[in-house]
């Protein structure tokens, strides 16, 4: 077993899809393919179900991801203990976003960072705010960018900004032109909807519950950008934050008129642990990019 294959596997394991696993390490679908079946062959067990396009782990699957997770942390954190020898000159540190925030946002504000600090290697992961939270926990991620609150006396919580949740819809819908909605009216509108890791599904299904139904889900599943081109496409309505519809032409957002909906972002990173130098440098410098008055 090699730390490649533990790498492999976490990630495949973290986004329940090969592809997107592939995506991110920078390697061929059929070649990480490869790596996870000779993984599996080695330790004689399935660690994934095949379940369509995606996988999901199996019972030994499940076994062995906490090992895998503590090895790659105890590796991050010798590179760390290392990077303090040359200082901000060389060094590596990871980001966790949610996905409207890695379009919206983090582009610019990285692409400063690396003016700054050419020598610092950046990792990004965009997931829901669960998942980011379980990355702070086992080191794989230096520092997150969720929504508030968190509850975890560990974390170090420094608050952003706020911004209003509104209702996406097609250029072309009968509400576009109206500006404000209530979610009341939007009963028998088809929705699209966030996977269950991410808090942005739930609060759609709030919502929903406060008006009185159930959503009609036409597609469930989606990361925010890509349900934003399902509603562009006249598939369905999504609530999403302000961000999500920012500098579409083919997108109107509405404003929610009978519910108070927003959502509130906030710097977190582990407190209880140091920090190697580029992580440091990393969170001071999201700090002051997205803090809003």
């Amino acid at each position: 077993m090699e730390l490649r294959h533990l790498r492999y596997f976490e990630a495949v394991a973290r986004h329940s899809h090969v592809t997107r696993a592939a995506a991110e390490l920078h390697i061929a679908q059929p070649a990480l393919s490869k790596q996870i079946s000779q993984l599996e062959h080695e330790l004689g067990v399935a660690l994934f179900d095949r379940v369509g396009r995606n996988v999901r782990l199996t019972e030994a699957g499940e076994s062995l991801l906490p090992h895998a997770r503590a090895v790659m942390a105890q590796v991050e954190a010798g590179r760390a203990e290392m990077a303090e020898r040359i200082g901000l000159r060389k060094g590596r540190a990871t980001v966790g976003a949610p996905p409207t925030v890695g379009t919206q946002l983090l582009p610019a504000v990285l692409a400063n960072f690396n003016k700054r600090y050419p020598g610092i290697e950046l990792r990004l992961h965009e997931s829901g705010v669960q998942t980011l939270l379980d990355l702070l926990e086992t080191g794989l991620t230096d520092v997150a960018v969720v929504t508030l609150p968190v509850e975890d006396e560990n974390l170090t919580v420094v608050p952003i900004f706020t911004e209003e949740m509104v209702i996406a819809v097609w250029r072309d819908h009968p509400l576009a032109e109206r500006g404000e909605v209530t979610i009341s009216e939007l009963q028998g509108e088809p929705w699209v909807l966030s996977p269950e890791n991410y808090e942005l599904r739930e609060s759609v299904l709030l919502a929903c519950e406060q008006a009185g139904f159930a959503p009609r889900v036409v597609l469930d599943g989606g990361e925010t950008d890509t349900l934003m081109h399902f509603v562009a496409a006249g598939m369905g309505i999504a609530l999403v934050p302000r961000l999500a519809v920012q500098g579409s032409t083919n997108l109107v957002s509405l404003r929610v008129s009978d519910q108070h909906l927003e959502r509130s972002l906030g710097v977190v990173w582990r407190g209880d642990r140091v920090a190697s130098p580029a992580a440091r440098a990393l969170r001071e410098f999201l700090v002051e990019q997205l803090r809003r008055p």
